[in-house]
């Protein structure tokens, strides 16, 4: 009796021990299935998709660089690491190298299309703007591309500069300069006017053989070639304000009122100095209104008033 419960004391060791070795590793393998996970094949995969796939699964996107790959599209995966059946632990690293397509593109056509457009579609495509000529074109809108290099449907390298020919519009209207010496200051705008002659600068000296306010030299010369828009200087006979007689403005503003009546008038004040023109009034205004505007310290300036597009007054300060 004593023998049967010995061996059966026995048995039941074994067995025991065998039954809890089983579980220790039955255990240990789904702790380890739990934390690692088997890294899938990427390559030729779309980007989008691939971090999709990998943040299922617990690992972590990591883009190491981008190259050009001829037979992988772009935002395609060609290299990762670790390569595809590894098992990794969750929460590690998957490093990609991305594509950006082929070494190569065709040539898109820019003809017709606006400066900055083209540019972009250049960008896009991986390529660069290079040389930018313009030139005069009458069937051409300004800042469009006429034409380009190397032409359109060829295959080059990306990142190769485009040369393009771009418009400049239509050619304006040229004509021999007109002489404006010895012309008072607002008979002067009144000839720029019609030519679209734009006032650039005015300067003042005295000379007093010759009428106040009147035009004593420009630039360009009388009887040169010009074009409309074209920046005209002027130097304009006056007195230093130290020999000026009479109500001086010394205060450097300046102050019109409208004439009275029962239509408004479009009213347009310019202001030229530094070597531009400025605008300050350009609008309908009701009869009797006045107006007024403050000349910069320290400056030489030339103010326009115009009304329903008539020069009406001009004052140098």
């Amino acid at each position: 009796m004593l023998r049967q419960v010995i061996k059966f004391l026995f048995v039941l060791v074994i067995f025991s021990v065998v039954a809890g070795l089983s579980a220790f590793f039955t255990l240990s393998f789904f702790i380890k299935s739990e934390e690692s996970v088997v890294v899938p094949e990427l390559t030729g995969k779309e980007a989008v998709s691939v971090l999709q796939l990998l943040s299922g699964l617990d690992l972590n996107t990591r883009v190491r660089g981008f190259e050009y790959h001829d037979a992988i599209p772009k935002n395609h995966v060609i290299h990762q690491t670790p390569e595809a059946g590894r098992t990794i632990k969750k929460g590690r690293d998957v490093s990609l190298v991305i594509s950006k397509g082929t070494s190569t593109v065709t040539l898109p056509d820019l003809k017709g299309r606006d400066l900055s457009r083209a540019g972009i579609i250049l960008e896009e495509n991986g390529l660069a703007v290079g040389n930018k000529s313009f030139v005069y074109a009458s069937g051409g809108t300004r800042h469009t591309v006429l034409a380009q290099y190397p032409t359109p449907g060829k295959h080059v390298d990306r990142s190769s500069p485009v040369d393009l020919l771009v418009s400049r519009g239509p050619r304006p209207a040229a004509f021999s300069m007109p002489d404006l010496t010895g012309r008072f200051l607002d008979e002067t705008m009144q000839i720029m006017d019609p030519h679209k002659l734009l006032l650039d600068a005015v300067t003042t000296v005295y000379d007093k053989s010759k009428p106040e306010n009147t035009v004593l030299r420009q630039e360009p010369p009388a009887g040169h070639y010009v074009e409309e828009s074209q920046k005209v200087k002027l130097v304009v006979n006056r007195k230093p304000k130290s020999e000026k007689s009479g109500p001086a403005h010394t205060d450097r503003l300046f102050t019109y009122r409208l004439p009275h009546g029962y239509l408004k008038q479009h009213v347009r004040l310019e202001m030229t100095l530094y070597g531009m023109t400025v605008t300050i009034y350009d609008e309908l205004m009701k009869p009797g209104r006045e107006i007024w505007a403050l000349v910069p310290e320290h400056s030489q300036a030339v103010l326009f008033l115009y009304l329903n597009d008539e020069l009406v007054e001009s004052r140098v300060y």
